[in-house]
């Protein structure tokens, strides 16, 4: 039990949940019974059921495989090599649909404000389409050094 210098505990509180759900454990008296044919009640021994349990327990775990890290079946596709013919041409067109945007959708702005903001975001996609491909190339590279390893 931890203690201050002042002497007050510092043992965490339960939260008001946890104060709830104890109570509610005192308020109700669990009897565990079984009804015998005749309808004569029959008090279950905790141990007993604790066996039972465990015994369960044991059987469920031995029926079902080990969940672990299972590898895939799936090929994975190589991603091409990156280049900036791609990225020009997949990074124009993201570019050119912001331009479009800017230009349509914000007019709270100058018209050559507009062009000029979708034209920074056009130029902007370009390296930014590069180095994502490049990015999921490097990975597909460590991917089959491991495989491989």
């Amino acid at each position: 039990m931890a203690v201050s210098p002042s002497g007050a505990n510092l043992t965490p509180m339960p939260s008001k949940k946890q104060r709830r759900r104890r109570q509610k454990n005192f308020r109700h008296e669990y009897e565990v019974v079984l009804v015998d044919g005749d309808g004569n009640e029959i008090e279950v021994d905790p141990d007993e059921r604790r066996a039972e349990r465990e015994a369960k327990l044991k059987q469920r775990a031995a029926a079902k495989p080990v969940a672990g890290k299972q590898k895939s079946t799936r090929a994975i596709r190589e991603p091409p090599l990156p280049s900036w013919r791609r990225a020009i041409r997949r990074g124009g067109l993201m570019g050119g649909a912001m331009l479009l945007a800017f230009v349509f959708l914000f007019h709270n702005g100058s018209l050559g404000g507009r062009i000029a903001i979708g034209l920074v975001y056009g130029v902007a996609f370009v390296p930014l389409t590069y180095f994502i491909d490049r990015t999921a190339h490097r990975t597909y590279q460590k991917r089959l050094a491991r495989k491989n390893a």
